[in-house]
């Protein structure tokens, strides 16, 4: 795989994750706002559902771009590093296989978080309609009930299990981390200067850790948690960028 290709998916893939995280509505509030809580996701998934689903298969083509620049770096060291190189590619694909899965469970919980919404709406509606005492409003207010709680209970199922599967993801993702930046460490010199090369590979192996910790003290789910996940986002974001302008700078092939 040629440096154009490799720098390219790298530097495209990673700016198509930031941007479209950041774009879903509600998130650029990660760090004043609890945007994990569910009846908040509720509210900025129910309402904007159709948006939020395009931006999350736009994110999952990113990370496919991101994962084909880092499938180009493993080729471009060749033989080099066949101690780690298999692990570190390994969770690198099962990272990226875990958040398009998690991509997918957020947005069945986008479309259930509508229906939620929508069959909530019309319970408040029957509601006042019962008020006449009508027995046909009354019945159809316990239809609209019952149909509300359903669609909640639904919609809460989803919401679990995708952040249960984002926290796994987002351990994996960090152990991947910690490994592409050991390789970067060892054979980043076929790209990166010196200078580069230890502060991509110290960089990623340090951040790795770093959030690794934290993020399993305060878990991805919490408020505290997400907004670190979120800083570490960043800092991989500006590592990649950094690791994909030298090597399309690079004088390698």
């Amino acid at each position: 795989m040629s440096k154009w290709i490799t720098g390219s998916s790298l530097f495209i893939g990673v700016l198509i994750v930031i941007i479209f995280n950041f774009l879903i509505p509600g998130n650029s509030s990660v760090f004043t706002e609890n945007i994990t809580a569910v009846d908040w996701m509720t509210e900025y998934f129910g309402i904007n559902t159709t948006i939020i689903q395009i931006y999350l298969v736009l994110i999952g083509l990113g990370l496919l771009l991101y994962l084909n620049g880092i499938l180009g770096i493993y080729k471009g060291i060749g033989n080099r590093e066949n101690n780690i190189k298999p692990i570190a590619l390994s969770l690198n694909i099962i990272a990226v296989t875990l958040f398009l899965s998690t991509l997918a469970i957020g947005s069945t919980f986008a479309g259930s978080a509508e229906l939620n919404m929508g069959a909530y709406q019309l319970a408040q509606q029957a509601a006042q309609v019962a008020q006449s005492g009508d027995p046909a409003a009354i019945e159809a207010y316990n239809n609209s009930s019952i149909n509300s709680i359903i669609a909640g209970a639904a919609s809460m199922g989803v919401f679990a299990v995708y952040w249960g599967l984002f926290a796994i993801s987002s351990y994996v993702i960090y152990l991947a981390t910690i490994a592409t930046g050991y390789i970067v460490l060892k054979s980043g010199s076929h790209y990166l200067s010196p200078l580069m090369n230890y502060i991509v590979g110290f960089g990623l192996m340090g951040s790795g850790i770093i959030f690794l910790v934290l993020n399993l003290i305060w878990k991805v789910n919490t408020e505290l948690g997400y907004q670190i996940f979120t800083v570490s986002q960043i800092i991989w974001a500006l590592l990649i960028i950094i690791l994909s302008i030298n090597i399309l700078r690079s004088k390698k092939v």
